[in-house]
């Protein structure tokens, strides 16, 4: 009986079952840590543009790489710093006291329970030098526990720098040696001309246009934002007015990026906040919220999502794909399916755009995807729009095709030109008898 493995050498077996071994290996380890792979993807690809650029002006790939990823994460860590900035300005003047009229308050409550600020310092520095002469029964226990969950956040803070600086390494070394794995990939893969090629290119190209167009779109709504906020700010009435115009249209831009609500969950319960203010000082303010409402959104939410969106984006994949990728990603992976949703919906797209008709229907796979992309609108597919229903024209047709049962019932049998069952065929047309064929 013949083997299956006839003719086959039977030495590069063991070297199959490793490279099986060393790629489950390798999907355990993307599995276990997707979403910090995701993210490092997505902020490769945000990236790369500015990288193509930079790379002509830097002659060192390693620092055009790091001065492309300090392009991105630096203007983050400024807005970090200057919301943060804000947010202690505003408390500072919510408190509305400085320490010498805190020391004011307080040095008379202490007066009349016969301490002082003295006092007060003796009291910490015996606590700091003999912390368990305060420490009643289970006083130890309860610091303990404290400690331990001071510990837990500080552990879950250093895996989140550690996953952090994961990302950035992969960013990395995917900006400076990209084009090193695509010529490998050409080289001892597969060719310019070969299917998983020409699949693997259209992801790429797609990949760029949805991750980077989603970021130059906040990045466009940020600006917008800011400059319609501080226009508002100047022609606001001098009771009230939109606090932390800049920032706020900072933040605007960034609230763009999140799944399903986007830039609302920033402006809508600014709106309210300046609604409340307006109807504690002067009811007739409230014309002031309302144009703010308009103002964010019909120009900073509705404009760049049907003017700018379909530029930035591209439109090689179908909007309503697009947005239910960045929905269900999220509710179905988590935070990171942000970035996993829309790299799903691509993979899955392009496979049955160039791989998947061919092997349908049996025949080789082709470059070239022969059946169209059925999500992008500029698609040439013939694809004719259903006639319109006209119930008038429905009724006159079911009249007709009863008609027509009914005079097929009233018809007699062997009437017309139906032959009887009586006659001869080997007959002749005059009466006589054909004789039969034999040849």
């Amino acid at each position: 009986m013949a083997s299956l493995l006839d003719g086959y050498d039977r030495s590069r077996i063991p070297l199959w079952l490793a490279a099986i071994a060393l790629g489950i290996a390798l999907a355990f380890v993307v599995y276990r840590y997707i979403g910090t792979f995701v993210l490092g993807l997505f902020v490769y690809y945000i990236t790369r543009p500015i990288h193509r650029r930079i790379a002509d002006w830097i002659p060192t790939s390693s620092l055009a790489a790091a001065v492309s990823l300090l392009s991105i994460t630096l203007p983050i860590i400024l807005l970090v710093a200057y919301t943060v900035s804000v947010a202690v300005t505003e408390l500072q003047g919510l408190a509305g006291t400085n320490a010498e009229q805190l020391d004011a308050l307080v040095q008379p409550i202490l007066a009349d329970g016969g301490l002082s600020i003295d006092s007060l310092r003796e009291l910490a520095t015996s606590a700091i030098q003999d912390p368990g002469q305060y420490l009643g029964p289970g006083g130890l226990e309860s610091l303990g526990g404290a400690l331990g969950t001071t510990t837990g956040y500080l552990g879950a803070a250093g895996n989140a720098l550690l996953h952090l600086f994961i990302v950035l390494a992969l960013a990395f070394y995917l900006l400076r040696d990209d084009h090193r794995l695509a010529a490998w990939f050409r080289t001892e893969l597969a060719g310019e001309r070969t299917p998983a090629y020409a699949y693997l290119d259209a992801v790429d190209r797609n990949l760029k246009t949805i991750y980077f167009g989603n970021i130059l779109n906040a990045f466009a709504t940020a600006i917008l934002a800011a400059v319609s906020y501080n226009v508002l700010d100047l022609l606001s009435p001098p009771e009230i007015g939109v606090p932390s115009a800049t920032l706020l249209g900072l933040l605007t831009g960034v609230g763009s990026l999140v799944p399903v609500v986007g830039m609302k969950i920033v402006y809508i319960p600014v709106a309210l906040a300046l609604a409340g203010q307006a109807a504690l000082i002067d009811p007739t303010l409230l014309w002031f919220p309302l144009v703010f409402a308009a103002v964010s959104l019909v120009i900073v939410d509705t404009i760049p999502d049907l003017v700018l969106r379909p530029y930035v984006s591209g439109r090689s994949l179908h909007t309503g794909s697009v947005m239910i990728a960045y929905i269900v990603g999220p509710l179905l992976f988590g935070w990171y399916g942000l970035f996993l949703g829309p790299l799903l919906l691509v993979l899955i797209v392009h496979f049955a755009r160039i791989i998947l008709p061919e092997l349908v229907r049996g025949e080789a796979v082709t470059t070239r995807a022969t059946a169209g992309n059925p999500l992008d609108p500029d698609d040439g597919i013939a694809a004719p729009e259903p006639e319109p229903v006209d119930p008038d024209a429905d009724a006159e047709r079911t009249d007709e095709t009863a008609g027509d049962a009914d005079r097929t019932d009233d018809t007699p049998t062997g009437s017309g030109t139906t032959q009887s069952s009586d006659q001869d065929p080997q007959s002749s047309p005059d009466g006589g008898t054909r004789p039969p064929n034999d040849g």
